[in-house]
C-alpha cells in the first residue's frame, strides 16, 4: 500500500481552493499545470510511501495524537516549489492555524521515528494545487497570488488520517485506512 498522513478539510474551504485553483487555471496557459482535483485537497503530514501493512502505522498515529484538539486553518498566499522563478509545484499557504500544524508534524515524526517506520520527513504547511509541466505567463504570479489572497477561507482541521493512495491513468484516488480525531 502506498500511504501517507494527512488531514482533510470542510467542503466550504475546498469550494474556495477549487475557486482559487480555477483562476489560476484560467491564467496559467493551455496544459501547462496538471491541477489537483477538488476531492484530493490536504495537507500532508508525512509520505511514507510503500508499506505492506497500516496496523503498526494507524497504532503509532492514534497514540501520537492523543490530546490534540480541533483548530482552525486559513488559507493564504500563492506559492511554489521549488521558487516562483522554477516552479516545480504550485501551492496554498497556511495563514493560521500553522502553529497546531507543526505541532501535530512532530507528535508524528517523534511517534514514526520511535515505530522504526521511514518517512519522507520534510513538512512544509501548504496545499497542493497543481504540478507545473511547462513555463508559466510571465504576470500568472501576480494575478493569481491577489486572486488567492482576495478569497481567503477557513476550515476547522478535526481529524488526522492515514491514506492510501491508488495510482490511476485519470490520477491518484485516495482512500482513508484509519482515522484519528482531534477531541
Amino acid at each position: 500500500m502506498r500511504l501517507f498522513i494527512a488531514s482533510s478539510f470542510e467542503p466550504r474551504f475546498i469550494e474556495t481552493l477549487e475557486d482559487i485553483r480555477d483562476y489560476a487555471r484560467a491564467n496559467s496557459g493551455r496544459d501547462c499545470v496538471k491541477w489537483v482535483e477538488g476531492r484530493n485537497f490536504h495537507i500532508t503530514y508525512a509520505f511514507l510511501g510503500e508499506l505492506p501493512d497500516a496496523a503498526p502505522v494507524s497504532r503509532l498515529l492514534e497514540a501520537a495524537l492523543d490530546g490534540c484538539r480541533p483548530f482552525r486553518m486559513v488559507s493564504g498566499g500563492l506559492g511554489a516549489f521549488p521558487s516562483s522563478r522554477n516552479p516545480k509545484v504550485l501551492w496554498l499557504s497556511v495563514a493560521e492555524g500553522e502553529s497546531f500544524l507543526r505541532d501535530i508534524s512532530g507528535r508524528l515524526t517523534a511517534a514514526l521515528t520511535g515505530g522504526g517506520i521511514q518517512f519522507e520527513d520534510r513538512f512544509e504547511p501548504h496545499v497542493t494545487l497543481g504540478r507545473v509541466k511547462r513555463p508559466l505567463p510571465g504576470n500568472f504570479f501576480r494575478r493569481a497570488s491577489d486572486y488567492a489572497r482576495s478569497r481567503q477561507a477557513s476550515s476547522v482541521v478535526g481529524s488526522v488520517e492515514l491514506m492510501c493512495s491508488a495510482l490511476t491513468p485519470g490520477g491518484p484516488v485516495y482512500s482513508i485506512v484509519s482515522a484519528k480525531r482531534l477531541l
